[in-house]
């Protein structure tokens, strides 16, 4: 009987222990599944947001490259008003000179002339009376 006993024994410790390796397999299974679905998700996920980047990026590009050529243009424009500023002054100066002999001429006494003398003066000039 102890024969049997020590049989039945180790058929059930032998049973308990098939059990147990039977059951952490299946749990194994089920969390590795578990993993192998994150991973997937992941992935998904990864790869939407690598798309989105992309996108991004490529607007990056755009905006950069209008910035460029909005700076050549400012760049320009700032040339194009310098060059009007000179002249204007230059203008301004013309013009101030101008006024400047004018008014000298508006003061100085008129003194009657004849004709005679006129068309010598315009003649001495290079022109006809």
């Amino acid at each position: 009987m102890i024969f049997t006993k020590k049989i039945y024994l180790v058929i059930a410790t032998a049973g308990v222990l098939t059990a147990g390796l039977a059951v952490g397999q299946l749990w194994s299974n089920h969390k590795i599944g578990q993993m192998e679905r994150a991973v997937m998700d992941a992935k998904g996920h990864a790869e939407t947001v690598q798309r989105a980047a992309a996108s991004q990026e490529q607007k990056a590009a755009e905006y950069k490259a209008k910035i460029e050529y909005l700076e050549s243009r400012l760049a320009e424009i700032s040339a194009t008003a310098r060059r009007q500023d000179e002249e204007l002054q230059t203008l301004e100066n013309d013009s101030n000179t101008a006024r400047g002999n004018v008014d000298r001429a508006r003061r100085v006494r008129s003194v009657a002339a004849t004709a005679d003398e006129l068309c010598k003066k315009l003649e001495e000039l290079g022109h006809g009376c």
